[in-house]
């Protein structure tokens, strides 16, 4: 039985113009956020959780690392932009964000439109698999869902993800997967994070500060 033909959020057709760049002065997080969470649609109330939680909990040496960068310009609506999100929380809090796609022409696009995110070209794999810095905040992105009756290359690809950089993670530090629906049919979990629930909140406990389109849970070590 199918679930969905296309991916939430992200039904635009070629012809649609050019999503407009974000709108209003700004000359803090707490401003820029105000803007921005109109915009982010399915993603809005996940990442205003998450937000407040690095801000209460993981400002100290904060380290982002994301998969999946910036692909395009201004979607807000339908990609979410962490990319931008999380160079604009860095801009005003400080720390270090790490964003790395596969994909050459999102990293420039992705390095053209930040300020502060250190953007590397590699499988996010291999790259991982060699990253040595602690890791506050690991926000996994990467391989996108054409088929959502068809989700299991997708999870397992992050679920590779989380196991090469497991080892870097912190009591307290957040583990976030994007893209997740739940079944119409049995409301199970669908998506990109499905497999990491399924090991991290399903079998090892681990709690989820975000249960929504985006799935974010706080690392423990016990």
């Amino acid at each position: 039985m199918s679930v969905l033909k296309i991916q939430p959020n992200s039904n635009r057709s070629p012809d649609v113009r050019t999503p407009e760049p974000l709108q209003g002065d700004h000359t803090t997080w707490d401003e820029f956020f105000a803007l921005v969470k109109p915009r982010l649609r399915a993603r809005a109330d996940g990442f205003e959780k998450i937000f407040e939680y690095i801000k209460e909990h993981l400002l100290d040496d904060l380290v982002i690392v994301e998969t999946g960068t910036y692909r395009e310009v201004n979607n807000y609506e339908g990609d979410g932009c962490s990319t931008l999100l999380f160079d604009a929380f860095i801009k005003y809090h400080a720390g270090l964000l790490v964003s790395i796609d596969i994909d050459p022409a999102a990293c420039e696009l992705a390095r053209r439109s930040t300020e502060r995110a250190y953007v590397t070209q590699s499988d996010s794999v291999v790259y991982l698999s060699s990253f040595i810095h602690p890791i506050s905040v690991l926000y996994l992105d990467s391989f996108n869902i054409d088929d959502w009756n068809h989700d299991h290359d997708s999870a397992a690809h992050h679920l590779k993800e989380l196991f090469v950089a497991k080892e870097l993670l912190e009591d307290g530090s957040l583990v976030i997967v994007d893209d997740n629906i739940k079944s119409p049919y049995d409301q199970k979990l669908i998506g990109k994070g499905r497999l990491i629930r399924e090991v991290l909140h399903d079998t090892l406990g681990m709690k989820l500060l975000v249960d929504d389109y985006q799935q974010a849970f706080i690392w423990s070590n016990s």
